[in-house]
């Protein structure tokens, strides 16, 4: 059967231009997939503003974006085993399977793999084909909304794992957005941290007002001599920021933590950050950088979700404001708003989603 694909391209900075793309045929182990719903994540943002390095926009723009989503099985290739009409995840990374991090199962590294959004066109598309290896099946009881958030929630558990962190420890979380807040969940729920030695560090009350049930909160802007208080006295902490902020989140993550502690990289900016070598060296302490995740992320996140109870953690970070997508004057407008630091968004907690009709 003959398909006609829209695909919406960042060709410049703001700026989404539709094409179509015409698919004739779906290849053996291969999936035609019709995207439901997907999250705007803040690397996106940074394509779409402009602020990648600029040899990356040189080297991949026009590029379809979007990366964290779910999507409906439309026409299956031979030699697959998921059925037409099947909801699954979409696990945005093809890794090379031939390096040493792929060999050694940490996919998560592979330098040469194909990631949506970023070496390859991503989710905002009306139908795009994929390997079937590479999604995963929605369980029935996991709502298709909140299984959009598999990706960055198998992010977070992966840098949780990295950090290696016992129930003993203390923790701070730097960060009141989507990322932050799945990585105070897992520290919570999986990590058994109690409130007590769990904390949650932003700027927006009604951001930080979301992990109150689970987790101790501090508004580095609106209580700071409660913030230095805990100044020395954490044993790992999670920079879940990054953008312009990363001059002020690397230099609390600095002043937080205790000697040999160490602190789990998250958050991406652009260029380069100025830290006080000294005062890492003079204290000892670790950091170490966690990016992506691997396909058994996935599997344990949506293994997570089967719980009603994560189920509706999870589905308190989707925004309130919904973008329906038919044209890339709704996507640019979507980007416009989830701007964390331009956009409504900035204020108002939530993962912003976009849906294609």
């Amino acid at each position: 059967m003959r398909y006609v694909a829209k695909e919406f391209y960042l060709v410049k900075p703001f700026k989404f231009v539709a094409k179509e793309r015409i698919i004739e045929n779906v290849p053996e182990k291969f999936l035609l997939l019709k995207p439901i719903i997907a999250g705007i994540c803040g690397s996106e943002i940074l394509y779409f503003k402009g602020e990648k390095e600029p040899e990356k926009l040189r080297a991949r723009l026009p590029m379809c974006l979007l990366h964290e989503g779910v999507a409906e099985i439309i026409e299956a290739g031979k030699g697959t085993r998921l059925k037409v009409g099947s909801k699954v995840v979409v696990n945005p990374m093809i890794p090379c399977g031939k390096c040493d991090p792929c060999k050694n199962g940490k996919e998560n590294l592979c330098q040469n793999a194909k990631y949506m959004a970023a070496t390859a066109n991503g989710l905002a598309r009306t139908l795009f084909l994929y390997p079937e290896e590479r999604v995963i099946p929605i369980p029935e009881e996991v709502e298709v909304e909140v299984a959009a958030l598999t990706e960055p929630f198998s992010i977070a558990l992966n840098a949780f794992e990295e950090a290696n962190i016992s129930a003993e420890e203390s923790v701070t979380i730097i960060g009141d957005g989507p990322v932050g807040y799945l990585v105070t969940l897992v520290a919570s729920h999986v990590g058994g941290i109690p409130p007590e030695r769990l904390y949650m560090i932003g700027i927006v009350d009604e951001k930080l007002s979301l992990v109150r049930d689970f987790a101790s909160t501090i508004n580095s802007a609106e209580e700071p001599t409660k913030l230095s208080r805990l100044y020395g006295t954490i044993d790992v902490s999670f920079e879940a920021v990054g953008g312009r902020a990363h001059k002020i989140t690397i230099r609390e993550a600095i002043d937080l933590l205790k000697p040999g502690g160490r602190c789990i990289l998250i958050g991406i900016s652009k260029g380069e950050v100025p830290v006080e070598i000294s005062r890492i060296v003079n204290k000892g302490l670790t950091f170490k950088g966690s990016t992506r995740s691997r396909m058994e992320h996935y599997i344990k996140v949506l293994e997570l979700l089967r719980s009603a109870e994560i189920q509706s953690k999870v589905r308190r970070i989707i925004s309130e404001k919904k973008f329906i997508i038919r044209s890339e004057e709704d996507l640019a407008e979507a980007f416009r708003y989830a701007d964390t630091e331009m956009g409504e968004a900035r204020t108002k907690p939530g993962r912003v989603m976009v849906y294609f009709p």
